[in-house]
């Protein structure tokens, strides 16, 4: 087949003047040779043959994954474990510590828990992937290759995780009522009567995959994220979170937003 393949292109170099009727008719030649040789070749046997996850990443079917303490690994790095975390280590851990015996009690589907597993994970390694989860919107697959579990796990963790987290903030954060608000008054010399500030925080997020990204996407940031809404008074306490936000929302757009504050309203 060689040879012959060697005669068609020297055929075709030296007779430059062949019209395109010709040019097809040993081209369909060369194909022809082709496909009788490739019918010549045997297949392997049929015991040999794997699916194709196996031809890929051996031992993919079935892996054994083992977890990882990737707490230990990060919480040296303080400015980047705060970064990925919006926590310090020493308060991430009282966090962590503080709802441990919740989690203890509840089966990943977020059932009370009927008998001790070995989870592959601890929970505060639980913890730890649903806060980078909060903060960075980081990808399930991302965070299975960093904490050695099947993607699987990871959803089931952020499911069973996160009601524990909300039940434990719920009660953190307080609205003042008119009398509190008025002791505040003088606390700012340049701004006296002023008792507190309201302002949106962007949280730089990975870039969505299966979310629009264009609603993600701030302008004038250049990059993807999600606003939280703040009111803090004047003595730094945080007095109010709305979260949820999308990056494009501007910061007037997500005040009007914001549940209404006033005598009479939500926030009175």
């Amino acid at each position: 087949m060689p040879c012959f393949m060697l005669e068609c292109a020297s055929s075709l170099s030296s007779s430059c003047s062949m019209d395109a009727q010709q040019v097809r008719v040993v081209l369909l030649n060369i194909v022809a040779w082709i496909l009788l040789f490739v019918a010549f070749i045997r297949p392997p046997p049929q015991q040999n043959l794997s699916p194709l996850q196996h031809r890929l990443f051996e031992n993919f079917h079935g892996e054994i994954f083992r977890g990882r303490d990737v707490f230990s690994l990060i919480s040296r790095q303080a400015h980047l474990f705060w970064r990925n975390t919006a926590e310090t280590p020493v308060s991430f851990l009282k966090l962590a510590n503080d709802i441990l015996p919740t989690l203890q009690n509840l089966r990943l589907d977020g059932q009370p828990r009927v008998r001790q597993r070995r989870l592959k994970i601890n929970v505060v390694n639980q913890v730890l992937l649903v806060m980078m989860w909060l903060r960075k919107y980081s990808y399930i697959d991302t965070l299975a290759l960093w904490f050695d579990i099947d993607p699987t796990s990871v959803i089931r963790i952020i499911y069973r995780t996160l009601p524990v987290m909300w039940r434990y903030f719920q009660n953190q954060i307080t609205w003042p009522n008119l009398a509190e608000w008025r002791n505040l008054m003088g606390s700012w010399p340049e701004l006296p009567n002023a008792v507190g500030a309201i302002d949106a925080t962007p949280h730089e997020i990975y870039c969505p995959l299966a979310e629009p990204q264009r609603p993600f996407y701030s302008g004038h940031r250049h990059y993807h994220c999600l606003n939280t809404q703040l009111v803090m008074d004047n003595e730094s306490h945080i007095r109010f979170l709305q979260a949820g936000f999308l990056g494009s929302t501007h910061d007037a757009t997500a005040y009007r937003l914001m549940q209404p504050i006033g005598p009479g309203l939500v926030l009175d």
